[in-house]
């Protein structure tokens, strides 16, 4: 079986998934409910699509990474907690590929769930008629919003990690709650340029990253995703 077969599978699996469509309609809430709640805290008259774009995805890239590292860690978890992973191993491929269509599915999965929230935040603004419209401004915010949120999913491979080694998805999203307290507290004393975390925000705000910075967001990008790689080739499996 070759690993676009293996793809294939992972695919169908997902798509056919409940949760597939539950975290579209849940994440919608989220530019609904800010873009709204920006606009009512201003002047409909004073603020326009730069003012708004720019205090809206501050705070939903954050948002994106409750949703990225949840995908991250139901796509392997839920093999466990359904009782499939058995059945998965059996396959006569290597473990490698399994992994690798894997981490392709979370990747597709959350860059559509970006592409999602970014739309559903051009349709606010336009219900609401916001004034300043231009192509030159949308497309600025829209690529750093795209970055950003490439950024928090590289950051998500510890979820998938311990994913693999709580052997469900609960240890991940308590490390979702963990992770955003942790930047919080790091962020207002100065260490988000050095938090993994919320490094991803820090580029969003300000449109660029030094170089220790990029390194730690690499470093841990690497870590969790070799950490699953190396999980899946020797751990011992019930």
């Amino acid at each position: 079986m070759s690993i676009f077969s293996i793809l294939h599978c992972e695919i169908r699996k997902i798509i056919s998934s409940n949760v597939f469509w539950i975290v579209f309609l849940v994440f919608a809430f989220g530019p609904i409910m800010m873009g709204v709640g920006i606009i009512l805290s201003n002047n409909l008259g004073e603020i326009n699509w730069q003012i708004y774009l720019t205090e809206l995805l501050n705070n939903l890239a954050a948002l994106g990474l409750i949703g990225y590292t949840f995908i991250a860690a139901w796509v392997f978890g839920r093999e466990f907690t359904d009782k499939t992973i058995k059945d998965l191993l059996v396959k006569p491929v290597p473990r490698a590929y399994i992994v690798i269509s894997k981490l392709m599915v979370i990747l597709a999965w959350n860059v559509l769930l970006s592409l999602y929230m970014f739309s559903i935040s051009i349709a606010v603004g336009g219900v609401l008629g916001l004034t300043g419209w231009s192509a030159a401004i949308i497309g600025d915010v829209f690529l750093k919003f795209v970055i950003t949120s490439l950024l928090f999913i590289v950051v998500t491979t510890p979820g998938t990690f311990l994913a693999n080694v709580s052997r469900g998805y609960l240890a991940p999203l308590a490390l979702i709650l963990v992770i955003v307290i942790c930047s919080n507290v790091l962020a207002s004393m100065g260490f988000a340029p050095y938090f993994p975390w919320t490094i991803p925000s820090v580029f969003q705000s300000t449109g660029f990253l030094n170089l220790s910075s990029i390194i730690i967001l690499i470093s841990t990008g690497i870590a969790g995703a070799v950490g699953t790689f190396v999980w899946w080739q020797f751990a011992e499996q019930q």
